[in-house]
């Protein structure tokens, strides 16, 4: 389910050691397309095609694209305009990391 364009987000906390290994494993154009998109997400004005969207059956847990087979996963308080990064990679292996990490912290 496609979301409408996000709030700008005011802060993102540091990212995990899971998080930052999965980081280190992107394709070099991956990575910097990372920062794009956490710039477009801080200005509140994501490009065409990110497909921005709650994950369902979760809490606060959002998805953008980054290309057709990347996705960058994080938590975001809407209240405060805070977010965390939880997973980024290839698409089904961000969600899976996500979703297992996010069950992880709550039990």
């Amino acid at each position: 389910m496609t979301t409408r364009q996000p709030a700008p987000i005011r802060e993102f906390h540091k990212p995990g050691r899971s998080f930052r290994r999965s980081f280190r494993k992107l394709p070099q154009a991956m990575k910097q397309e990372l920062g794009v998109v956490i710039d477009e997400l801080c200005a509140g004005n994501l490009s065409s095609g990110r497909r921005y969207e709650k994950l369902a059956s979760t809490d606060n847990l959002y998805s953008v694209r980054l290309s057709r087979a990347y996705r960058f996963v994080f938590l975001l308080d809407p209240d405060s305009g805070t977010a965390w990064p939880v997973a980024v990679g290839p698409h089904d292996e961000a969600y899976s990391r996500a979703l297992t990490r996010l069950r992880r912290h709550r039990h």
